[in-house]
């Protein structure tokens, strides 16, 4: 299952006014389990680490997106909608 969300759908990316930015998920459909990411946009190498952790610790979309605490505005609200997303894709 895939799953997008874009920079510009949080507040901190639609405050920077980001237009292209975006968190894309790839997570198995039976599992769960999270197979891939690519972030494209601002702060990407930054935002992309608690993707790479999940993946190295077998941690599905689910765990990562309830486990994790993400500060609202901040950018990283990017990696957990999209992970939300995906997940709701997976149940």
């Amino acid at each position: 299952m895939v799953a997008i969300e874009e920079y510009g759908d949080v507040a901190y990316g639609w405050a920077m006014e980001e237009k292209t930015g975006i968190c894309k998920v790839i997570a198995d459909p039976r599992s769960g389990l999270l197979i891939g990411a690519h972030i494209l946009g601002p702060q990407a190498s930054t935002l992309i680490h608690q993707l790479i952790q999940g993946m190295k610790f077998g941690q599905t979309v689910a765990e990562l997106a309830t486990g994790f605490l993400y500060v609202h505005p901040a950018l990283n609200e990017v990696v957990e909608n999209a992970l939300i997303k995906v997940a709701l894709l997976c149940d």
